[in-house]
Formats: structure tokens, C-alpha cells, sequence
């Protein structure tokens, strides 16, 4: 057995798609701290190294393909085996590259940056020109990855096979712009994109929700804060809709985008796409609402598992409800007795709630065993309970979900209760050519390729279980009974706010949400950590007696993309102005 240290990339501060703990990805700037974790390997899978810790079907095995990265997303396979891979660099400006990946005859992999200084790439495709295709929040680009040339020697280019010269050896190709003007901006700014099957020159590219679920503001209260119709759902007089899928075609001479039309909208977050290969069918993971008990208290013991994810069957013109309902035509608390949740598509399947759905593939392969074949399989990138996992959901013969339950590929994927294994955190998944499939993981930084060994196994594909519980520890209990007998402001604010609204994302590490560790009870900690000075000459979230720290700014959505989605209640504002107001002292 060892330990395998990987490079851990930092969420953002508020940025995960669950809620109460904090907003969806994509939406904050980021510090550039990477932490450390370690995932422990025994034996190989493949020649890689071997995940030990984790539940997988006999005979299947997990192998680290490469680390290091950071917020490894988006990942593709060329012609020649090559794997393009999208590092969206955290969430500050400019700061995601692109990686070519290639394996060895000894199995193992090697790797080299061939683009960088990219703004935040996540979605990865390759086009019916072959060409990988890359998607950033304002746009989409092409480009040629064997035009690379070595920076030792400009004559000579990226080789299709052999050995590469290093992993920073080449200088950069040329990027073609081909799809622009996309929407950028709001807590779902990343793209993810699929080619049609039958007209290979046309793409579906995800535009997400601006919102959590089109809540105008701050405290935003129901019926006036949620307005009907939703702008961002239905499109203003002058613009077309966010929470949609657009439909692209590549024309003309060079094959760029010269406009769009509206395929599909009330889709709040649609970073899982697929297509069919026979069927041309188009499949879309829904990334559902968050904090659905904020305005209807009688769900709050249900908030774990509302709403659920969803996989939906996409139809041209069709409008799946978002920000007006879920699950299967419920009305959301904030327009119930406003809408007809009839009027809207219901999903084909309901995957568990907040299992954040990121990566779809129709697994074509042969390596798997027969019930893998032609079905669909899904990431859960999701922190919570539901998530973290990589499922196998049985289709009909045109790639239709619904005929049967989501069967477990991987689980077991929680941190380790001794911190020294991270919880999982898969985004893209890939069938490759020769019938394995590969996964990206943000949070951890890793490419993973996940292979089957008929001597080794049946391969079959596991009954779920119920999710496992976290694991609370003994610091953790010793805290939260010290916390209980405390009454100063800041334990106060422990117990309202941070536990209550701020854990979810930054109380989970290593890698916590943009380096800022928020723990379950531990006010001296926390308060420590919010009114200390950052890496870097960043000053601290919090400065004694300034109500336009950085904290209050967050919260209130000023100069920031607003944490938690939907902010915190007047009530618990108020508290954490009061602590600073009386001088954020740190308690004792």
C-alpha cells in the first residue's frame, strides 16, 4: 500500500450546487492556495495506480491516470487516442489551460500543457472535423493540437505518437473562435456542449440560470421577489432566455456560429448532455434548485433529498419548468397557486436530490459487461449524502431513461473518517475507444480511467444503498457541546449562520471552498480564520468594526456573486453585524 499525493485545487468561496451551504459553481473569484490530499493505491489497475478505498463491482477497478491539476473538467478522446483535458484553473480570470494526455506503452500516462491563460474552460468536445472543441463561460473556440510546436525548435511539431518532450515543452496553437457572445456571468457561468449525431456541424451548448431560482435580490420574499414570468426563464422583449440550450450550427466556409435559436429552455443548469448515437435523442441533467425550504418551512426535514436532480429527454421548444416547478409538476413554494405546472415538461427520470448530475455518456463500448451496453452513465459530483459517485441508469433502444432505477458503478466515495482519503468529486465521463472509461475530478485534481476484468469479476453494476451517513468525529462532538454552553456573538453566529448555512461547502476538506475553512461548531477556529490576514497580501474577511468587510459584502451579494444562494435571513445578517459592529473579538 502508499500514499498518492495529489495537488487539491480550491473551490470558491460559495461556490457548490448545494444549498444551504453555498451558491452553484461558477460565480466567485478565487484564491490561487492549492491544498494537498492523498488518495491511497494498492496494486494496479492497468498498470496505474489502484484507488483502494473505494466499492466497485467485481471485477471493475479505479487507476489514477494523472494529478496535479487544477479543477480538472471537460475531457475528450482524438483520433489517436489521445485525451484532451479542460483545467478550469479555479475561479479567478484567465487562469485555465488545456492538457493533452497520452499513454505509454509501459500504461502509465504522460502529459503537457498545450494552451493557458484561458478563462475558466469546462466543456470539451471533438468536432466532425476531428478537432477539439473548448468551452468557456463568454464562448466556445477550436483548435489544432498536433499544430503545437516545441518551443526548443519551432520546425518541428507535436508528434502523433511517441514519447511527448515535457509537460511544458510546446508553444501554444492557435485558437479559432467559433462560437461567441454567450452569457457569461450570474452563478452559472461554465458551458458544456454536444454535437448532433445527424448534423454533425450543429451543437446544444447549456446557458444556466443567472440565479438560484430567479429570486430578484437580497431577502428576495415571494410573490414580488419571484416574478411572473421569469426573465431569465422566458427571455425579455429584446433577448433570449437564460436556464436554456441553444442550438448552434457551424456554417459557412470556416463552420463558425454566426447566430442562435432558443432549443429548450426551464432548464436551470444543464452541465450533463449527451446524444444518442443512433437515436440522436438529446439527454440533459438537471442541476435542480437549491434551499427549497427558505420559503416553506414544512419541507425542511425533506431539504436533503428536494428536489431531486432529473434527467430530461430534450424536445425542441419544450419548457421544463424551471424556476416554476419540479420533481414530477410540483409548483416551487415561491409560485405555488401562480402557475399550471401542467403546462411543462415533466422529467423522464428523477435522480436524487442534490446529486449534481455533471457528465452524461452512452457507454458504446465492449470492454463492460452486456449491462453496460448502450446505457447511461452519470456522474454525481454532489458534496452531499447523494453525490459523489458514478451511476449507471438503464435506457430504451432510442437512449430514453426511465424504464429503471440508477445502478451503482462507484460508491463508497466518502472522505475517509481519518481525513486521509478526499471524497470524491467526478465531473466529466468519457468512453474511450477501447471500451474504458475515464473520469475528471475537480476538487481532487485527478483524471481516473475505470477498466473491467472478466477474470477478476461478473462487472455487474450494484443496487444502490442508502447513502452513507458522515462521520462525525470526536473533535467535532466535543466541540459542538462547548458550543451549546457559549453566549457570546460570535458562538451565536456560529450556531445560526455558519452552521446552519456555511458548512455544507466550507466545512469539507481538504480543498475547502475558497481556502476558507468554516467547521461544523468550532467558533474559535472560524473566528480565528475569518479575521486573519490571507496568503497572497489579501487582507481578511472580516475587519473589526467595518461593516463593508468582505464577509458582509458576500452575504449580501454586494461587489460578489451573493453566498448562500439566496442569502441568509435578515435575523442572521443582523447577527454577524453585530459581532463585528462590537469588534469581532475572537472567543475565548
Amino acid at each position: 500500500m502508499k500514499r498518492l499525493l495529489l495537488p487539491l485545487g480550491l473551490l470558491v468561496l460559495g461556490a457548490s450546487a448545494a444549498v444551504p451551504a453555498c451558491g452553484a459553481p461558477g460565480e466567485e473569484d478565487v484564491e490561487d492556495d492549492t491544498g494537498e490530499d492523498a488518495y491511497t493505491t494498492e496494486g494496479k489497475c492497468d498498470g496505474l495506480p489502484r484507488l483502494k478505498n473505494l466499492q466497485t463491482p467485481p471485477g471493475v477497478c479505479v487507476g489514477v491516470v494523472a494529478s496535479g491539476f487544477t479543477f480538472a473538467r471537460g475531457i475528450a478522446e482524438l483520433d489517436t487516442g489521445d485525451l484532451i483535458l479542460a483545467e478550469m484553473g479555479g475561479w479567478a480570470l484567465d487562469r485555465g489551460g488545456v492538457w493533452l494526455l497520452r499513454r505509454n506503452a509501459d500504461k502509465t500516462y504522460s502529459k503537457t500543457k498545450l494552451n493557458a491563460l484561458i478563462d475558466k474552460p469546462s466543456g470539451v468536445a471533438v468536432g466532425p472535423d476531428g478537432l477539439p472543441y473548448i468551452g468557456t463561460p463568454s464562448a466556445i473556440y477550436r483548435f489544432d493540437p498536433y499544430a503545437a510546436t516545441l518551443k526548443s525548435d519551432p520546425t518541428k511539431r507535436l508528434a502523433k505518437t511517441g514519447p511527448l518532450a515535457g509537460p511544458d515543452a510546446y508553444k501554444q496553437p492557435r485558437l479559432e473562435l467559433v462560437v461567441r457572445n454567450l452569457p457569461g456571468d450570474g452563478r452559472h457561468p461554465l458551458k458544456k456542449f454536444v454535437f448532433d449525431k445527424r448534423d454533425p456541424w450543429t451543437m446544444f451548448v447549456n446557458v444556466g440560470s443567472a440565479s438560484d431560482n430567479c429570486e430578484q435580490g437580497r431577502g428576495a420574499v415571494p410573490p414580488s421577489g419571484f416574478p411572473l414570468p421569469c426573465v431569465e426563464a422566458e427571455g425579455a422583449a429584446d433577448g433570449a432566455p437564460r436556464s436554456a440550450i441553444r442550438k448552434y450550427v457551424l456554417d459557412g466556409p470556416n463552420h463558425v456560429a454566426t447566430s442562435f435559436t432558443t432549443y429548450a429552455k426551464g432548464l436551470r443548469n444543464s452541465m450533463a448532455l449527451a446524444v444518442h448515437p443512433t437515436s440522436n435523442v438529446l439527454v440533459q441533467g438537471e442541476n435542480a434548485r437549491d434551499s427549497i425550504n427558505k420559503h416553506d418551512a414544512s419541507l425542511t426535514d425533506q431539504e436533503g433529498d428536494l428536489p431531486h436532480e432529473e434527467l430530461n429527454v430534450i424536445e425542441q421548444g419544450g419548457h421544463y419548468g424551471w424556476p416554476y416547478c419540479f420533481d414530477n409538476g410540483t409548483p416551487s413554494p415561491e409560485y405555488r397557486g401562480r402557475v399550471d405546472c401542467a403546462r411543462y415538461k415533466n422529467p423522464a427520470l428523477l435522480l436524487p436530490g442534490h446529486a449534481s448530475p455533471l457528465g452524461l455518456a452512452y457507454y458504446t463500448g465492449e470492454m463492460f459487461p452486456q449491462a453496460y451496453r448502450n446505457n447511461l452513465l452519470v456522474t454525481y459530483h454532489g458534496y452531499r449524502a447523494n453525490g459523489h459517485r458514478l451511476a449507471l441508469v438503464p435506457v430504451d433502444a432510442r437512449g430514453v431513461p426511465g424504464g429503471g432505477e440508477p445502478l451503482d458503478v462507484i460508491r463508497g466515495w466518502e472522505k475517509s473518517a481519518d481525513g486521509r482519503d478526499p471524497q470524491g468529486a467526478p465531473v466529466d465521463v468519457l468512453v474511450a475507444k477501447d471500451g474504458s472509461i475515464y473520469l475528471t475530478e475537480d476538487k481532487n485534481g485527478t483524471v481516473l480511467r475505470v477498466v473491467f476484468d472478466r477474470a477478476a469479476g461478473n462487472g455487474a453494476p450494484m443496487r444502490p444503498i442508502p447513502p452513507a451517513q458522515p462521520v462525525v468525529s470526536a473533535d467535532e462532538r466535543a466541540r459542538c457541546d462547548a458550543l451549546a454552553r457559549r453566549t457570546d456573538a460570535f458562538s451565536r453566529v456560529q450556531r445560526d449562520v455558519i452552521d446552519a448555512a456555511c458548512v455544507g461547502c466550507h466545512g469539507l476538506g481538504p480543498g475547502y471552498a475558497g481556502g476558507l475553512a468554516l467547521l461544523k461548531c468550532d467558533a474559535i477556529g472560524n473566528a480565528q480564520r475569518l479575521t486573519a490576514a490571507r496568503p497572497g497580501g489579501r487582507g481578511a474577511y472580516v475587519v473589526a468594526g467595518d461593516l463593508r468587510s468582505e464577509l458582509v459584502l458576500r452575504l449580501k451579494g454586494e461587489g460578489y456573486p451573493q453566498m448562500p444562494a439566496g442569502g441568509v435571513s435578515p435575523e442572521q445578517l443582523d447577527e454577524v453585524e453585530t459581532w463585528i459592529r462590537q469588534g469581532a473579538r475572537v472567543p475565548q
